[in-house]
């Protein structure tokens, strides 16, 4: 549970509205202030008591406004192809589309907020430009550093987290994973390149807890 809170304290990436478009399940999460990164591959397998206050409400409005063509996107429906089936059983379908598959356009979501007087801060850009190695329009730029360099930002001393430096800066990657493109081409997250950004970002290298073999 204390993983879970971690995850859900993360604060939305500034740069999801570099995207054209996101899927449901992120586009719902954005609206609501969780980072999607932290909560985007499980939160429509859990209990729905479980689920943040709001998703269901906000995913079912941006569903029924891309019903409607208000909203621009794609409805991709589920396949249940492959679920098991046995005489006599009618398979229960609660959710007609895949909202992991299912996509909207950002600058669409952002008007469409805006038209219903909603603050849409979170899908804008900065209005200051992003200078130097932060800029995505630097031919420099390297997410990877980026990556490095907002790991170590993003470092709480006062947190009640456990674990050394190092493991907690690898953590908050593995959350972030996708944001910094540390995710191969089957979609499973970088370990070995998270374990060395956050070597990189490291500055507690003198001593070690007893057994700490990651170092």
């Amino acid at each position: 549970m204390a993983s879970e809170r971690n995850n859900l304290e993360i604060s939305v990436s500034r740069f999801w509205p570099l995207a054209e478009t996101v899927n449901l399940v992120q586009a719902t999460l954005i609206i609501i202030g969780i980072e999607p990164q932290s909560l985007e591959h499980k939160v429509e397998s859990m209990d729905p008591s479980e689920r943040p206050k709001d998703y269901i409400a906000v995913r079912n409005a941006i569903v029924s406004a891309l019903e409607e063509n208000v909203l621009e996107g794609t409805l991709e429906k589920k396949d249940y192809s492959s679920e098991p089936r046995t005489v006599g059983y009618t398979l229960p379908r609660p959710d007609r589309y895949d909202y992991s598959l299912s996509r909207v356009k950002i600058p669409s979501l952002k008007d469409w907020m805006e038209e219903k007087g909603y603050e849409t801060e979170v899908l804008r850009l900065p209005m200051k430009k992003r200078t130097g190695f932060r800029d995505p329009e630097n031919d420099r730029f390297s997410l990877k550093l980026l990556a490095v360099v907002e790991a170590w930002e993003n470092y709480d001393p006062e947190s009640n987290e456990t674990g050394t430096p190092k493991q907690r800066m690898i953590g908050w990657l593995e959350a972030n994973a996708n944001r910094f493109g540390l995710i191969n081409e089957k979609g499973e997250i970088q370990y070995e390149v998270i374990k060395h950004l956050a070597q990189v970002a490291n500055w507690d290298t003198r001593r070690k807890p007893t057994g700490d073999k990651s170092k």
